[in-house]
């Protein structure tokens, strides 16, 4: 292991020095005159859908984000890349896992790829992802159990007829590094079948001393063939291989407000750096995807795909007690092992028919996804680990035998049946839809049902603008929880009521959408006072705000996204909790600007420039709200510049040096926001 890490690290090295000297002797490329647009201002550009009806006629708020706007971003993690939407909150304990909320709530156990159930909450590799959809509000009725906020549907690379590679590599901020390479084209004569290949290696390191970081080695081969006119299918793989660090959460008191000793210093690592937590981790998929027309008017559409997870978390250093006072964080140690697989498949029928004026158009299917999960925790915590966090001494750790504590072992069997009909009579679109599902979570275990409706309307005023109007319910199961009498407690229901206008006027190049709604999340499992592991769902949460997101083409190579929120999230009822409390990590105010301009004229043409920020309000840090992290504002910018098959871009990020609080869970873990960093990147495309 260790030498194929040498050899990575050596040839993404070789490759930025080389780099340039390779598009010196290669063959005279014709003038490239490809645009590197971030915006998406089509009215059909999403996937979450399952049918074919444009985005301007679906009465649901859904925001579609592009590989050229996250490539200019440098975003490499998800939840940099949901900054860029109204409503989400992003950010949570663990820097391994993609953590987001959507209209309050958290929708990280939810995520979508190419329309099926991830099943993992593990960092996914943005190179492979050439789109992402947020699908704000209840989606229960296409997609069964999920958050009441909403859903993330991730857009795999494919395969495209065009040959063509692009390769990149970077290097910035302390000595992290990526390598990309990204190609494919025909495969055969007949232009029936073809390829791509996705490889990325990076290794990100944080600026948390003894530089703990991120290494992942990523390939996703994929294969298209299309044997006739009216038929499709398309292979697709991925494996991604990880060697990291953990970056551990540190404590409230003396970070984001002062303790009795002060503030101690934020770059301080908690932990043993002798033997730092490491995160060892494989991930494997394999699917398929294959669509078939019937004819004009009847298509058939087939996803399918399994994961298998191998992870390994070993010499986790967790804290057990921290006291502000003297500033010295009591520890225990940690070794978690988990085996996890998880099957999908989704098979529906896109039926389109009139009826006199009206246009009728179904999405009917069926859909199974299938749970194996093993997993064991291991505790130490003897000999005690006192660690002074404003004088760390390191000598203080010393092996402590872990016991396994608790061992896991689960499985779960969900079936979903779905029928949507948009019914459109002139400028009117008519929603109606629903889901039944059925959970059974085997061995013995509770079964559990439930149904999902959804209806909605979208009236196109003119011009590109259409009102738009919906009510949607969701469900989530709550596994692992029982109730008083030792049984499977109920689902969490979440209700929406949403309003708004959406604008996409054709060959405008631009889009918006302004959205007022209403969101309650009930069933929410607390505890029974006096019953230790047993819970009611008698807890109640509310979500209500406004959203806007815009995506612009001012003019040839001025492009704007912006987006602002305004989310009132508030605790109704609960056992446990204060009523009246904000919920964790929603911001009342969140703002983010990103614009861009490229010069496609004259002695600076294949130059561009981009600069943008987010602006976040404070937000709860922990639930009681015993403090608050303070509101923040991140400015971030590039200049890229490309000429032929050469491009070059330097981001740098947090151009202020602003220092901010990204997110927390209680007083014991906080996310410190990244200082300035800076990443140049040199690419080569063909």
């Amino acid at each position: 292991m260790t030498i194929g890490k040498t050899m990575l690290r050596s040839s993404s090295a070789f490759f930025l020095v080389t780099a340039p000297a390779v598009a010196a002797t290669a063959q005279e490329a014709p003038e490239d005159n490809r645009t590197d647009d971030i915006v998406i201002t089509g009215v059909q550009a999403q996937t979450a859908g399952k049918s074919a009806v444009p985005l301007l006629e679906t009465p649901q708020n859904i925001q579609v984000l592009s590989t050229a706007l996250l490539k200019d971003q440098g975003v490499s993690l998800l939840d940099d890349a949901l900054r860029n939407v109204a409503g989400v909150s992003a950010g949570g304990v663990a820097r391994a896992y993609d953590l987001f909320r959507i209209r309050g709530f958290d929708a990280s156990s939810f995520t979508y790829v190419d329309s099926l159930p991830r099943g993992l909450a593990i960092n996914i590799e943005l190179a492979g992802i050439e789109q992402v959809e947020v699908v704000k509000g209840p989606s229960s009725g296409l997609y069964g159990s999920g958050s009441a906020g909403g859903m993330v549907n991730l857009v795999s690379k494919k395969p495209v007829r065009d040959a063509f590679i692009d390769v990149e590599g970077s290097f910035g901020s302390f000595s992290s590094t990526n390598a990309m390479i990204d190609g494919g084209g025909t495969l055969n004569g007949a232009g029936t079948l073809y390829g791509r290949l996705v490889v990325n290696y990076r290794d990100d390191k944080s600026f948390i001393n003894f530089r703990p970081g991120t290494e992942r080695l990523y390939v996703a081969p994929s294969l298209t063939f299309e044997p006739g006119g009216r038929t499709k299918i398309t292979l697709l793989a991925s494996l991604s291989k990880d060697w990291s660090e953990l970056i551990p959460g540190q404590p409230a008191a003396g970070l984001v407000f002062a303790g009795p000793r002060g503030f101690y210093d934020r770059h301080v690592y908690i932990g043993d750096p002798k033997a730092m937590g490491q995160i060892l981790q494989t991930v494997v998929t394999a699917g398929y995807e294959l669509d078939h027309a019937f004819s004009d008017r009847v298509s058939l559409y087939q996803r399918a795909r399994i994961t298998d997870l191998d992870l390994s978390w070993l010499n986790l250093q967790q804290p057990l007690v921290y006291d502000p006072a003297t500033g010295v964080q009591t520890e225990f140690s940690q070794d978690y092992f988990e085996d996890r697989r998880v099957y999908g498949i989704d098979t529906g029928l896109n039926i389109a028919v009139s009826t006199g004026a009206v246009e009728h158009r179904l999405a009917i299917g069926v859909e199974y996804d299938g749970r194996r999960t093993d997993a064991e925790s291991r505790l130490g915590f003897a000999p005690v680990v006192n660690l002074d966090l404003y004088d760390p001494d390191y000598s203080v750790f010393v092996h402590q035998d872990r016991t396994a504590i608790s061992t896991l072992s689960s499985k779960s069997d969900s079936f979903g049946f779905y029928l949507q009909e948009n019914a459109k009579i002139g400028r009117l679109n008519l929603q109606l839809g629903g889901r039944f599902d059925t959970i059974d979570y085997g061995d013995g275990g509770d079964s559990q049902s439930a149904f999902s409706p959804t209806v909605g309307a979208t009236y196109e005023i003119g011009q590109g603008l259409a009102f738009y109007a919906n009510y949607a319910r969701s469900f989530a199961p709550q596994a692992g929880l029982f109730d008083a009498n030792g049984d499977q407690v109920d689902p969490e229901r979440g209700e929406q009521y949403e309003a708004g206008l959406k604008f996409a006027p054709a060959s405008k190049g631009l889009s918006a959408t302004l959205g007022i709604y209403q969101l309650t999340r009930s069933n929410v499992a607390t505890g029974i006072p006096n019953m230790p592991g047993r819970y009611a769902v008698t807890g109640k949460q509310r979500s209500k705000g406004i959203e806007f997101d815009g995506q612009f083409a001012v003019t040839p190579g001025w492009q704007i996204i912006a987006n602002y929120a305004y989310t009132d999230a508030k605790i109704l009822q609960d056992n446990v909790l204060l009523i009246g409390d904000w919920v964790l990590g929603v911001p009342r105010h969140q703002a983010a600007l990103w614009t861009r301009y490229e010069v496609r004229e004259g002695a600076l043409k294949g130059a561009a420039f981009s600069i943008g920020g987010r602006h976040l309000s404070k937000q709860a840090g922990g639930v009681p709200n015993t403090y608050f992290l303070p509101a923040y504002t991140v400015v971030n910018a590039n200049i890229a510049y490309r000429t032929g098959p050469l491009s070059f871009r330097l981001n740098v990020n947090n151009l202020f040096d602003e220092k901010y609080f990204v997110s927390s869970v209680g007083e014991y873990f906080v996310v410190t926001g990244n200082p300035r960093t800076a990443m140049l990147t040199v690419g080569l495309s063909y």
